[in-house]
């Protein structure tokens, strides 16, 4: 029995046969138009906005939630999670990931969806339009972190900084407890992340404690720092200066020489001399490292040690002054040929390095007649340069005639402005006119011009020039070994060009730097070296225009120079340990040093390595680009938190605590959420209700492309009815009646 519905179609078939083709292709046409009818209701998502800053926000907007048609909630923050009603609750992380929770969204095929969020998370684009309600973010009040030195030491004066976190500006009380002592201060605290420092000494295992209070609410952490050691400090020739270093808790350690290895601050209070030739050179390259250094005027250091001539990273120099005057006074008979002659030219050319501009120097040939090689004057470069072509030109002869000399460099001194007046005699042999060389020295002695006397070789006149450095005030010196010769005139010249101590009383002024931070007012110094800074240095102490102390960087280090002797001055003043303490701490305290920043993004690791440290954040290690010598730079990746621990080579160095990124960060959440509507073609809300959706559009192109097929099949089956098309096997058997 055939359907009724199939005998209708049959019976039309007579009817429509003609116009089956004609059909078929209209519905082709049709279909390729993509022609489609709103038939089915559209689907709304409900994004709920539950991470920490939102949650509060999200709870009060759904109460008045109101939304037609079909829906579906999805509940986001780090995670996404779809729920059955709104008012489900699911743990989905501390942060917000508004990008992964639209491409969960998304996958159900939304026509709209209502956004309800406090809008502070970074948006993303959106095929499907958004509604959004913004939300008031919850207050936020919290201590995020809390940083500490890497390597801290017993005695060292560190810092520990609170990263604190505030959603809106707000005022605060900030107490940090250290050791049972407790130091509050009230701040104005801007919105987003700002950390605040405390600095302490420490002394030993210490826990800190840092409470924060705001009208917003408030936050309490705490930490323990424990010190690696003490620091050690290396003391040469300023027994003072150790004793008061000992009393702030460092590991002092005395020596006469220079050890193979620094420690990271040593204390210079002897002669350049006394530490050797290289001295110089190793102390630059200790400073170019990232080493400490601080020179004392000890009797023999500073000034006294020659340090301003060989040391030009000293951050001092001596005040310029009228100077002194010096004559030296040379035999050059011929008994002086050769080696003696050599030595004595040698000596003379050190004494003129050892001049400043301010000393006047002066030479003198003589044999049976005197020459000036050169009349005294300033020694300024183009002096010295004169000087020393005439001295590499002299040659020696004739007899040995001293009185005439020592009149002309007398004669020359007498009218001189000069804080010394010397001359020195270097002969190697009895000369001509003796009592009145004798006669001439006395009256030089009486108006104030020193008379020295160089007796050179086993064949020299002793005993004359001793009584000749009797009359004139000097000193009397043998040089039996020309090798000697040099030497002596060497340190003769530097005696006389040495920078005078001032003894008296001198008021001292603390000027601000970390090394003066409170300290009591100084007594006055007792003893000074009259000093000025050079341009690339600070004084910190000073007294009128003379610099006390003075402090500087050089290289990757830290110099620093102390013009009055602690043996002598400042021995009543309760802070002298104090200031040498934060003096030293502040000298220990260079980019060598290894230590941690975070730079917004960005992981700054600094200081002295073998091998280039890594960072090993959340079980994966990163590599950290060396970005200048002593600094290393890692981009952290982002959400961030827990501890990155700093490597080198398998060695773990120090841990720096992260902070996540900030889930109420700096922003605009309403102007946020209405830029991401607009761009997606929905609107900002002013209540979380939605009218009906848009029916969903349904597709007739599948329909028509099949309604297409069966009328082309239809028309076959006609054709094939109606005689046209008939199978093989069924004109085989038909007679020639039917046929006909």
């Amino acid at each position: 029995m055939l359907h009724p519905w199939v005998l209708v179609l049959l019976g039309l078939l007579p009817l429509i046969r003609g116009n089956l083709r004609r059909l078929t292709v209209m519905l082709l046409i049709l279909a390729a138009a993509g022609i489609n009818l709103p038939l089915s209701p559209g689907l709304t998502v409900v994004m709920l906005d539950q991470s920490p800053s939102a949650a509060s926000g999200t709870r009060a907007a759904i109460r008045g939630l109101k939304v037609a048609g079909p829906v579906r909630y999805l509940a986001f923050a780090e995670q996404a999670s779809w729920v059955q009603n709104p008012f489900s609750r699911a743990p989905l992380g501390e942060t917000t990931n508004f990008s992964r929770a639209l491409e969960i969204a998304l996958k159900a095929k939304p026509d709209r969806i209502l956004l309800i969020s406090d809008g502070l998370f970074q948006t993303a684009p959106s095929p499907v339009p958004i509604d959004a309600y913004p939300v008031e973010p919850a207050p936020r009040v919290a201590i995020t972190g809390l940083i500490t030195p890497p390597f801290p030491t017993e005695g060292e004066l560190i810092e520990v900084r609170a990263l604190v976190e505030v959603s809106r500006p707000t005022e605060a009380e900030l107490t940090f407890t250290v050791s049972g002592q407790t130091t509050t201060s009230r701040r104005n605290v801007p919105k987003g992340r700002t950390s605040f420092g405390h600095r302490f000494v420490l002394e030993g295992p210490t826990r800190i404690t840092v409470r924060l209070e705001t009208p917003l609410g408030g936050d309490q952490k705490s930490v323990t720092i424990t010190p690696v050691g003490k620091a050690e400090v290396l003391v040469i020739g300023d027994p003072a200066t150790a004793k008061y270093l000992e009393t702030q808790g460092f590991s002092v350690r005395t020596e006469a020489a220079l050890p193979e290895k620094l420690p990271r601050v040593v204390v210079i209070g002897t002669s350049r001399e006394a530490l050797g030739a290289r001295a110089p050179e190793r102390l630059k390259r200790f400073l170019e490292d990232g080493g400490g250094l601080l020179f004392t005027a000890t009797p023999k250091g500073l000034f006294f040690g020659d340090w301003h001539r060989t040391f030009e990273d000293l951050p001092v120099e001596p005040k310029p002054g009228e100077g002194a005057a010096f004559v030296l006074v040379i035999d050059t008979s011929g008994s002086m040929q050769g080696n003696k002659l050599d030595r004595a030219v040698e000596g003379a050319l050190r004494a003129v390095a050892a001049a400043r501009e301010a000393d006047r120097l002066g030479i003198i040939a003589f044999a049976a007649s005197p020459r000036w090689l050169l009349t005294p004057r300033p020694m300024t470069y183009r002096a010295k340069r004169e000087a020393e072509v005439r001295l590499q030109a002299l040659s020696a002869g004739g007899g040995t005639n001293l009185p005439p000399a020592l009149a002309t460099a007398i004669e020359a001194l007498k009218p001189l402005k000069a804080t010394k007046k010397w001359v020195l005699v270097i002969s190697d042999g009895a000369t001509e006119g003796q009592d009145r060389a004798l006669t001439l020295a006395q009256k030089a002695g009486e108006e104030g011009i020193v008379v020295h006397a160089l007796a050179l070789g086993a064949d020299a006149d002793r005993a004359f020039l001793k009584r000749l450095a009797g009359r004139g005030g000097g000193r009397y010196l043998e040089a039996k070994d020309p090798s000697v010769l040099a030497g002596l005139i060497e340190a003769e010249a530097k005696k006389a060009f040495a920078t005078e101590s001032l003894f008296g009383r001198y008021p001292l002024t603390l000027l601000p730097h970390p090394v003066t931070r409170a300290l009591t007012p100084p007594p006055p110094a007792r003893v000074l070296l009259p000093a000025t800074r050079k341009p690339w240095a600070k004084t910190v102490i000073q007294s009128g225009d003379l610099a006390v102390l003075v402090l500087g960087e050089r290289g990757y280090g830290r110099v620093a120079a102390l013009t009055t002797d602690l043996g002598q001055s400042l021995q009543g003043w309760p802070d002298t340990p104090r200031l040498l303490g934060n003096l030293v701490r502040w000298l220990a305290d260079t980019p060598a040093r290894p230590r941690y920043r975070l730079a917004g993004k960005m992981l700054v690791v600094e200081g002295r390595f073998d091998e280039p440290p890594r960072a090993r954040i959340a079980g994966k290690t990163y590599p950290m680009a060396p970005v200048a010598p002593f600094r290393y730079e890692l981009r952290l990746p982002e959400n961030t938190g827990g501890d990155a621990v700093v490597l080198e080579g398998t060695r773990v160095r120090f841990r720096v605590p992260l902070a996540r990124d900030p889930e109420w960060p700096v922003a605009d959440g309403r102007a946020n959420l209405e830029a991401l509507a607009r761009e997606s073609g929905g609107q900002l809300l002013d209540a979380p209700r939605l009218g009906p959706p848009p029916k969903r559009p349904f597709d007739l192109s599948p329909l028509l492309a099949g309604l297409a097929i069966l009328t082309l099949l239809l028309e076959r089956f006609l054709i094939w009815r109606a005689g046209g098309l008939r199978p093989a096997s069924a004109n085989a058997h038909r007679s020639p009646e039917a046929t006909e």
